[in-house]
């Protein structure tokens, strides 16, 4: 009798011991399930303040605004999103909107144009404690307004081309004896800008729509740009200015060399009209990995802060309050024609201490 004493005593501590180990493990359930529930609280209340601001956002035309978590479900989504994309809450990003270009947004956090159902909208994508944030916004009538003015430029330049061409070659055919009055050669100095204005609307109407195939090739950069330099040597030359070059041997881009020297001299006819006389070109290249980056610098009066987010763009002039001349077109070509190659231009300047244009071009 002694030993069934013993073994339910045994039993006896065993049964305690698993009340023990399982009131134990009930306490560390409640606190898990706790834990969830207060995330869950902190993710709701997350989603809500994310909410809140990006329905208080106004962009302009259609705004599709969502919030993905971090494997890229739809969190929450506004009306024009779940209307117009048919991206609603639950649903995978992918499913809603199969787009490799908004794949590719989330892992960048940028902003890119993607097409989809028939309309291009301006994508911008971010990242939030959660997962990502995605803003969609309906650029098409943009687009196509913008498509109708590149046309409209491009045939008034086209119309003009051909008279103000023909006005050239008669002028030269009427040219007087000599001493040439001041007034003929102001005549065709005029006329000259006219023509190279309207050929440079051209050019930049063209490399707008993409419709000027590249004719790539592996280009040497030390002699590329050092012909370039050549070109414009009679202009630093009058200037008095130096230009120091600063090419590497062996570095080499692909590129079209024409019109990627049309940037690279557009560079450099503005560093020489903003250098003043005895002042100093800068020109240097090095390799960035896949690409190679290109510096033209001067030590003129440098750009002031407000002009600098513009100088890129068509027609302006960031000399116009010192009453210099120039179509305000340079810049704007040499924009297009390094995105035409995938790269990039920048300007850096602080006033009074010159400026600073790089950009980049694939290295070969």
């Amino acid at each position: 009798m002694e030993w069934i004493a013993v073994v339910l005593g045994i039993l006896l501590l065993i049964a305690l011991a698993g009340l023990v180990l399982l009131n134990q493990q009930r306490r560390q359930l409640e606190e898990i399930l706790q834990e969830a529930q207060r995330a869950r609280r902190e993710l709701e209340a997350e989603c809500d303040r994310m909410a809140a601001w990006l329905e208080g956002l106004r962009l302009g035309g259609t705004e599709a605004l969502l919030l993905l978590d971090q494997s890229r479900r739809i969190l929450w989504a506004n009306r024009p999103a779940m209307e117009q994309l048919n991206a609603r809450p639950g649903r995978a990003l992918p499913e809603a909107i199969p787009s490799l270009e908004l794949e590719t947004l989330l892992e960048t956090t940028g902003t890119a144009e993607i097409r989809w159902r028939d309309r291009w909208w301006l994508a911008t994508g971010w990242t939030w404690p959660r997962g990502y944030g995605l803003a969609l916004v309906d650029i098409t009538r943009q687009r196509e307004a913008e498509r109708a003015r590149r046309e409209l430029t491009a045939n008034v330049a086209h119309d003009l081309r051909t008279p103000l061409t023909t006005i050239r070659l008669l002028l030269d055919e009427l040219k007087p004896a000599e001493p040439i009055p001041a007034s003929w050669e102001r005549l065709t100095r005029e006329l000259d800008r006219l023509i190279q204005l309207v050929n440079a609307l051209l050019d930049l109407a063209r490399l707008e729509a993409g419709e000027w195939p590249l004719a790539y090739e592996a280009v040497e950069v030390r002699p590329w740009v050092q012909g370039w330099v050549e070109r414009f040597a009679p202009l630093w030359q009058a200037r008095g200015l130096k230009v120091h070059l600063d090419l590497p041997e062996g570095l080499r881009v692909w590129a079209d060399p024409e019109w990627a020297g049309r940037a690279l001299g557009n560079l450099l006819d503005n560093a020489i009209k903003f250098t003043p006389p005895g002042g100093e070109v800068r020109v240097r290249a090095w390799s960035e990995g896949e690409w190679v980056a290109i510096e033209v610098a001067d030590t003129g009066p440098g750009i002031p802060p407000e002009d600098l987010p513009r100088i890129f763009e068509r027609f302006y002039r960031r000399d116009r309050h010192r009453g210099g001349s120039g179509s305000g077109l340079g810049l704007a070509i040499a924009r297009h024609a390094v995105e035409a190659h995938g790269g990039r231009i920048q300007a850096f300047s602080e006033p009074g201490r010159g400026a600073r244009l790089v950009f980049t071009l694939p290295a070969a």
